[in-house]
């Protein structure tokens, strides 16, 4: 192996700075997919040793899938020094393979993982009394604590990528999202993220290069794909995006967590997605916090438990926007209308102001007209103690003073019009977040990174962040 130390270079990230070659330890294959494999090893270095995960591209074009680049994403990562972002330990190329590699602390937990755990819920798996609002249970309690400490690390997170950084991720979802042993919040995968500002000589080096009247709808993933990204655009508010994918991440604390086995032949998708009255925004079959088909046990070693997406992307991007659709109410002109001119430290995002109906593609099809459903209903998650503040999901004009629930911070992040959406930097402030019980962040999260007013706490019940989220999963491979 060779490795190139001349050509790959940026602000914040050259090659002869990085680990000179990539560990040579024994690797197990943590996950693989059409663009990058991703292994762990052990990384020794002055007498210390530490696991690591490795992950590996292509940089001959030829073979990458466009738009995904590592060459990026570790240029962007390098330049986002932030608690709640991962850190590249080191970085090589091999020039006779083509391909690139960097090294990062595995961490092997994650948000999706969490998500999936029946734990993770204000009802117990067996309900016999209604919950009381007033006198909310240890676990109600538990789990809003969870909830809110979490979302706020995610929210402090993308601000500083976006208010600093300058980067917008374009692919924030429950599996890029990481969590340590402390409940520290990593967010992953730049490889598809847009940098504010950059020159094209910051960028000579990336397999695909992007510019503001050239930029990629096909980022972001399945059901947290804002609905703009559908249609077309080649210039979109690409922070806008961001806003979408947390209020359809956040709304997955809240749905509802379906049992099933990975060995039927009956994939999950499509069992999640059989028939419009099994879909979200269905008034003929209310939600419920547990969905245990008929066929399978509890006790079943070989089944799992996995949490529903707010929207359904099974069935390709029409489907996905015709699942938004039946839940936030179809576009027109005015729950999607023209916004202001907006621009963003000197670049016109010229397509971000345009209503729905002057995307590029959206007179290509038409679907039925429906209403907007109240976002409550269809999160069977939801707690009781935070439901007695009503909030009007329906509407894409959000009014100015915000209610301190979470349905309220969602609501917010999914407003049709770009330019409308809730800014993380603005969620931050949001009274949910100085309600009861406190925001928890982790034992070794550094003071001076955290933002706002919102009270905040080290421990609560004698318990530290990282020891409530073993509390909830024992296992520990949350």
């Amino acid at each position: 192996m060779t490795t190139n130390t001349a050509k790959y270079k940026s602000k914040g990230f050259a090659m002869e700075n990085s680990t000179p070659s990539i560990p040579s330890g024994s690797r197990e294959t943590v996950a693989e997919g059409p663009v990058s494999l991703v292994s762990k090893s052990l990384l020794e270095c002055e007498g210390q040793t530490q696991w690591i995960a490795i992950k590996t591209s292509t940089i001959h074009r030829k073979y990458a899938k466009e738009p995904h680049d590592i060459i990026k994403e570790a240029r962007l990562i390098a330049s986002a020094c932030h608690p709640n972002v991962v850190s590249i330990l080191g970085h090589s190329i091999d020039s006779t393979r083509q391909t690139m590699s960097f090294w990062m602390p595995y961490v092997p937990s994650s948000l999706i993982a969490l998500l999936s755990s029946n734990d993770f819920s204000p009802h117990p798996l067996i309900s016999i009394l209604a919950a009381d609002p007033s006198n909310p249970s240890p676990r109600e309690q538990r789990f809003v604590l969870l909830a809110k400490s979490l979302m706020f690390q995610i929210l402090i997170g993308v601000t500083f990528l976006h208010e600093t950084a300058k980067i917008a991720h374009r692919d924030i979802k429950p599996s890029n999202i990481l969590l340590t042993s402390s409940g520290r919040v990593q967010l992953i995968d730049f490889g598809i993220s847009w940098k504010e500002g950059e020159d094209l000589a910051a960028k000579k080096n990336d397999l695909w290069v992007e510019t503001p009247e050239k930029m990629y709808f096909e980022v972001s993933t399945g059901p947290y794909r804002a609905p703009e990204l559908l249609f077309g655009p080649r210039n979109y508010d690409p922070f806008a995006i961001d806003s979408w994918s947390l209020g359809a991440t956040f709304a997955e604390f809240f749905t509802s967590v379906r049992l099933f086995n990975p060995l039927d032949d009956e994939d999950f998708g499509d069992e999640q997605s059989d028939s419009d009255d099994d879909s979200p925004g269905s008034p003929s079959k209310p939600a419920e916090p547990f969905i245990i088909p008929k066929r399978l046990r509890i006790g079943d070693p070989t089944n799992r438990w996995a949490r529903d997406s707010l929207f359904d992307s099974t069935r390709g991007e029409i489907g996905l926007a015709w699942s938004i659709f039946k839940i936030r109410g179809s576009p027109n002109e005015t729950n999607w209308p023209v916004s202001d001119v907006r621009f963003v430290t000197g670049i016109f995002f010229s397509d971000s102001n345009k209503s729905f109906l002057n995307l590029p593609d959206a007179n290509k099809l038409s679907f039925i007209n429906v209403d907007p459903v109240d976002l409550p209903s269809i999160l069977p998650n939801f707690p009781s103690s935070t439901q007695q503040h009503e909030v009007d999901t329906k509407t894409h004009i959000p009014p100015e003073t915000m209610s301190p629930t979470p349905v309220d911070i969602i609501h917010r992040f999914l407003v049709y019009e770009p330019s409308q959406r809730l800014r993380p930097s603005r969620a931050l402030t949001h009274p949910w977040f100085t309600s009861e019980p406190p925001l928890l962040l982790p034992d070794d999260f550094p003071v001076s990174n955290i933002p706002g007013e919102a009270p905040i706490s080290l421990s609560w019940g004698a318990k530290s962040l990282g020891e409530w989220l073993l509390n909830v999963h024992p296992s520990g491979a949350i």
